[in-house]
């Protein structure tokens, strides 16, 4: 059996606040046995946040103060030690400085273990002005680990089908989300936190895989921006594990990996495995013509 983990914290642009902060929910995650446990995205450095209005250029120099290198700047060091110190393995965000330009930026998933650095994801899809403050990455990992596969995506990737499925090609059997979802009415009919509700579950199902998602909350008297609600989901239909509120808070789910795994493309739903019943070569179409390829670079939409 596996226990897994996802936190809800609230953001702060002190990263030695964060660091106190993720150390104390690693330390409570480690003392209930946890194996694996996952924080929100750039929890570490913080969540820019002021990249979505007129504040633009202050975020992306705090983004660039903030960022460090990884593996080999302090944080990841010593996010390092505190995995093998507890023997679990983290996964949290982190505004990581790019090794060939100083000035250049990415989102990035870091994943360490009791073995230590294990690896990162850079964030490939950007929502709003997050583009203007952070390079995109250009392929999803996925990492071998004592407890399974793990592959890594970052927010508004899980928006996207192919992000957990080249997760699930290259052999994930976990894929980690940490995220900062918004949530401006801080009501559970606002758009945002029905579409968070969705995808997640959507991504595990249609891979057949664990899916755990840690999501940025509100801290006690902040108005409402963030929408908490991290979640633990398996690859069988209908199968959440936990799922946080708004506040801060821990939910652990202990599963067998393999054995849902097994059920979700044996058993649940009769024999039907979403993967091994692919026909990628009737998908050409996904990569061959894209009705949007001209859209990023301000052309207008050609149509389909």
């Amino acid at each position: 059996m596996t226990k897994l983990a996802a936190v809800n914290i609230p953001p702060s642009q002190d990263k030695q606040v964060n660091l106190d902060l993720i150390i104390k929910w690693v330390e409570r995650a480690a003392a209930e046995g946890v194996d694996l446990v996952v924080f929100p995205e750039e929890c570490v450095t913080g969540l820019g946040t002021k990249g979505m209005n007129e504040f633009f250029a202050p975020d992306k120099l705090d983004a660039i103060a903030a960022a460090e290198l990884v593996p080999e700047g302090p944080s990841t060091q010593l996010m390092a030690e505190l995995a093998k110190k507890h023997g679990i393995y983290i996964v949290y965000g982190m505004a990581e400085t790019d090794p060939d330009r100083w000035t250049i930026t990415h989102n990035c998933a870091v994943l360490v273990g009791p073995e230590g650095y294990i690896g990162k994801h850079r964030k490939v899809h950007f929502p709003l002005a997050e583009r203007q403050f952070h390079v995109a990455g250009d392929d999803f990992e996925v990492f071998d680990t004592k407890i399974g596969k793990i592959g890594l995506i970052v927010c508004y990737d899980i928006c996207f089908p192919e992000s957990a499925r080249v997760c699930a090609l290259k052999g994930a059997d976990i894929v980690c989300c940490p995220t900062g979802w918004p949530n401006l009415t801080n009501s559970d009919d606002d758009p945002d936190h029905l579409a968070q509700l969705t995808f997640a579950p959507a991504r595990a199902l249609e891979n057949m895989v664990f899916l755990v998602q840690s999501n940025t909350c509100n801290a006690p008297g902040v108005p409402a921006v963030f929408e908490g609600h991290s979640q633990i989901i398996g690859p069988n239909p209908g199968q959440v594990f936990a799922r946080a509120g708004y506040g801060e808070e821990m939910i652990v789910a202990e599963v067998d990996i393999r054995k849902e795994i097994l059920n979700a493309r044996v058993v649940a739903m009769g024999g039907d495995d979403l993967i091994r019943d692919r026909r990628p070569s009737l998908y050409g179409m996904l990569v061959e013509r894209d009705p949007y390829a001209n859209y990023a670079d301000g052309l207008a939409y050609e149509g389909v």
